[in-house]
């Protein structure tokens, strides 16, 4: 009796075991698969002249629209997921009203009408970033030391791990970043299913790692931010964001970037809406930064020569 008894649970046990390792491996395959939706809106709709290019990256081709800056300054626009390039047109069209900048708004692989690709929070989106900032410098006309980088979701993670080995990005700035992405899945699995996030978020992000071959636990964008000291950076901190843990990343991300940085905090925001429900403040905050940081900064092929550089006549 005992060992039927014995054996009943054993086989309780291991089909349990079983049923987690599947269920884990379905919500992580859901978490590396981009769902594409389709261009709702374009340039020529804001009134921009954008320039429509393919990107050639290691993921692929990436489609996008370059809109030439009147101010010497181009801004690579990184969108979230799920979403396209064209969750920028509107922010860029009034930037570039205010102010005169340019922007290269491109879609991440697997979304909007780039090549097919995963979603790897960061550890591969960056590379199309690279991929943006290495076709810039082909074009001529751009001032590579005029470019900064802008993020959303997704695209604030990529933005920042980029702008941490891109020298060229020469400020930042970000809405709804995660500051550590296993502490935010697990934060988000146990919002979304009312589980605890161990061990489920645990064994998720490790399926996620072998289905895609990429470390995601490792993806600490808090860990990276300080290394674009002396860069400026931006922080947008939406605390009734459902996606990201507000106030917590906003804070830690901010906590460890050093200066100068900015970090602002708005009551009764979701994730990314902050330009949708507060465009002028959204606007003049992210305008004014950027006119400091970017625009109103020093230019290597501008400035003037030191002094005793002068005096000499070289």
């Amino acid at each position: 009796m005992w060992q039927t008894l014995a054996i009943a649970v054993l086989l309780l046990l291991v089909v349990s075991f079983i049923m987690l390792q599947v269920f884990c491996i379905w919500r992580a395959r859901v978490l590396l698969r981009p769902i594409r939706r389709p261009l709702v809106i374009r340039p020529t709709d804001a009134g921009l002249d954008a320039e429509e290019v393919r990107i050639p990256s290691p993921r692929g081709q990436l489609a996008a629209w370059y809109v030439a800056p009147r101010n010497g300054c181009v801004l690579i626009c990184c969108h979230g997921i799920n979403d396209n390039r064209g969750q920028w047109v509107p922010q860029i069209a009034r930037l570039r009203e205010r102010s005169g900048y340019g922007a290269v708004m491109f879609d991440f692989a697997g979304h909007g009408e780039s090549a097919d690709g995963m979603v790897t929070y960061g550890a591969r989106e960056q590379l199309d970033v690279a991929a943006v900032v290495a076709w810039l410098r082909e074009r001529r006309a751009v001032d590579m030391s005029r470019v900064g980088i802008l993020g959303y979701s997704l695209g604030a993670i990529a933005a920042t791990l980029a702008a941490a080995e891109l020298p060229e990005l020469r400020c930042m700035a970000i809405e709804s970043g995660f500051a550590d992405l296993q502490t935010d899945i697990g934060v988000l699995f146990h919002r979304f299913t009312g589980l605890p996030s161990f061990p489920f978020a645990n064994l998720i992000v490790f399926w996620g790692q072998i289905l895609s071959g990429v470390r995601l636990g490792e993806i600490r964008p808090a860990q990276v931010i300080g290394r674009l000291s002396p860069r400026a950076v931006f922080i947008i901190s939406d605390l009734r964001d459902e996606i990201a843990n507000e106030p917590y990343d906003g804070e830690h991300l901010y906590a460890s970037a050093r200066e100068p940085k900015r970090l602002w905090q708005i009551p009764d925001v979701g994730h990314v809406r902050a330009f949708e429900l507060l465009p002028d403040m959204w606007i003049e905050r992210v305008g004014s930064f950027l006119d400091e940081y970017l625009a109103g900064a020093p230019s290597p092929r501008t400035a003037p020569a030191p002094d005793h550089q002068m005096a000499s006549g070289k």
